[in-house]
């Protein structure tokens, strides 16, 4: 299983390196950042995250050799209705296409169901990333709709993507375990 450990700013530039592009930047945090990432934006991120404390950032680590694979953050907890929101999954490009990225969800809903006691949890992706929606699906996330062309693109007028918010539950889950 994928260990997800706390992000720090040690783990930053390593960061940087996997958004080499406006389109790369985007598809990971919407509008979030500017383009191109500095240590800046994300130190800032991490002391935001932290005031507010509502927000846990972490690096995905493989088990065997201790190499980080990805970034994961589970935000918008909200423990009274149990629920939270899985943001900016970011799988090192050089380690795709090998069910790292779903070996990572798997850990983040450990984390949600198993350890917070949540309920709920989703996500939305962009439906020009298909391959994310499948990992996501494959892991057991179920479409609950689409927000029709809610982002424009930077740097190509005209141009927007559209959302699809996925979810799952904790019985869902639990059927999925068993």
């Amino acid at each position: 299983m994928i260990h997800l450990v706390p992000f720090t700013e040690a783990d930053v530039d390593r960061l940087i390196g996997w958004i080499p592009s406006l389109e790369a930047l985007q598809l990971w945090t919407a509008s979030s950042f500017d383009f191109p990432l500095t240590r800046e934006h994300l130190e800032g991120h991490l002391r935001d995250s932290a005031q507010r404390g509502d927000r846990l950032i972490f690096k995905a680590v493989t088990p065997d050799d201790g190499k980080v694979i990805g970034h994961v953050e589970l935000g918008a907890i909200d423990h009274h209705h149990r629920s939270l929101r899985i943001g900016r999954v970011l799988l090192d490009p050089e380690a795709r296409g090998r069910g790292l990225g779903a070996g990572m969800l798997c850990s983040a809903l450990v984390i949600a169901f198993e350890t917070l006691q949540m309920h709920r949890v989703e996500l939305s992706v962009f439906d020009v990333n298909p391959r994310a929606i499948a990992c996501y699906e494959r892991v057991g996330f179920r479409r609950e709709g689409m927000r029709r062309e809610s982002f424009r693109v930077r740097g190509a007028p005209g141009l927007y993507w559209s959302d699809v918010v996925m979810s799952i539950l904790v019985s869902e889950w639990a059927a999925l375990k068993a």
